[in-house]
């Protein structure tokens, strides 16, 4: 049956769950602040809760207690046209314009025991992207919506060792679902790749535990760096597989509904971050990830028992990835007293290099970020705002193997996202 793809879906304190696309299917997008300067100087600028899902060594940066909820909004469109062509001789070819909007929230809080030591929790999504294709478009079999939700519940703990150097680290409580669906292909019974359309719905589900552990240093007052190492979390899902709608012959040996099991690691990533404050007024800041996306080689589905061939497999679709950087830069202008302005970009590179490797269940491609954003306080209020547009780099997804169809695609996407946020200091 079929290649899979990711969607990242979060669940908010006591709300339903929701879903947003990012680069490859790693999430920033829990901070409205750092949104506006494009993910610069994440967990060292001290001017929200959210370094505990960045760097929570940051966490000695903020001089109160708190709580921060927001959400951002996710508006991705993709330009899509190519074709898909059988074994058996058919071809289906066709253009498709998918839109999808998303709404991706964010909860943090933070309490200061005392001067030296800051506990805190967040709860956010740190990977996932979407895919979600029309039931008749001309790649039904090797896509249809694909759904990867990871929530991270984290709990943290900073503490200020010295004046200058901050320790901090988080426990990440995380739960990973994924619903994949497709149109059905198969050469088992026919002798080639055919389509037989109907229905494949897989479903499964883990919670696993990982970690992040970060360093601080502030070696001169407005001087500010840190580096941050989140581990891998290794999954293994289980769930199941109906297939539906196959006209017989074939539908009365695959209609039915099977136990199935995966395995997905979330990789490890390696966070460098700086703020600097130039004056009263200004301050910049950068930072560098990489990501180690070099572990997805394949993404491989089996039964849970064998089918009436003795087979075990589902899917297994060759991904090979490679490890990424995302480089951003930002600045902060104070304008008044009670607001705060800034702007920024980055740079994400693509885990995807070969057209051979990319599916259209993630249409991986360069990024390019441009960000503004602002922050109002009031009393004991903070309220912030940010936009981003995602200039994405067009991307062409071209293969197949024996024994399936060949499919090719061209993709040329862009996507614009709005976030607003409220803290609450004490």
């Amino acid at each position: 049956m079929n290649k899979i793809s990711g969607v990242c879906a979060f669940t908010l304190i006591l709300s339903s769950a929701l879903t947003a696309q990012a680069a490859g299917f790693q999430l920033s997008e829990y901070s409205t602040t750092n949104l506006g300067r494009s993910f610069a100087g994440v967990g060292m600028v001290g001017d929200d809760f959210s370094a505990i899902g960045y760097n929570p060594a940051g966490m000695v940066f903020n001089e109160k207690s708190g709580i921060q909820l927001g959400a951002s909004t996710v508006g991705i469109r993709s330009h899509t046209k190519g074709s898909v062509t059988y074994g058996s001789g058919q071809t289906l070819s066709g253009k498709t314009d998918p839109y999808i909007v998303r709404v991706l929230p964010q909860a943090f809080g933070q309490y200061k025991v005392n001067d030296r030591v800051t506990a805190g929790i967040g709860v956010y999504v740190p990977f996932g992207l979407v895919t979600d294709y029309d039931n008749d478009w001309f790649g039904r079999t090797h896509a249809g919506r694909s759904s990867v939700q990871a929530l991270n519940v984290s709990p943290a703990l900073a503490i200020r060792a010295t004046d200058y150097l901050s320790l901090g680290a988080s426990v990440n409580i995380q739960h990973i679902s994924a619903n994949l669906t497709s149109a059905v292909e198969t050469d088992k019974l026919t002798g080639s790749s055919t389509y037989l359309g109907g229905k494949t719905d897989l479903e499964g589900d883990d919670l696993r535990v990982g970690y992040t552990i970060g360093v601080a240093l502030e070696p001169v007052k407005g001087t500010r760096f840190g580096v941050a190492y989140r581990s891998r979390v290794e999954h293994k899902l289980h769930g199941d597989n109906t297939i539906s709608g196959i006209p017989n012959p074939y539908g009365a040996l695959l209609n039915g509904k099977y136990d199935i099991n995966a395995k997905i690691t979330t990789p490890e990533i390696v966070t460098l971050s700086l703020n600097q404050r130039l004056n009263t007024k200004w301050s910049v800041s950068a930072t560098a990830r990489w990501t180690r996306w070099s572990r997805f080689k394949n993404l491989t589905i089996y039964r849970d028992q064998a089918d009436t061939s003795g087979n075990y497999l589902v899917s297994n679709t060759k991904e090979n990835w490679t490890n990424t950087w995302f480089y951003a830069l930002g600045t902060d202008y104070k304008y008044t007293d009670n607001l705060t302005l800034r702007v920024g970009g980055a740079y994400d590179n693509p885990a995807v290099k070969s057209s051979l490797n990319r599916t259209a269940r993630i249409p991986d491609g360069r990024r390019w970020w441009a960000s503004f954003g602002f922050s109002y306080e009031k009393n004991n209020w903070q309220f912030d705002g940010g936009y981003a547009h995602l200039f994405v780099k067009s991307a062409e997804a071209k293969h197949g193997s024996e024994g399936s169809s060949d499919f090719y695609a061209k993709y040329n996407s862009n996507a614009n996202i709005f976030s607003l946020a409220a803290q609450y200091k004490f």
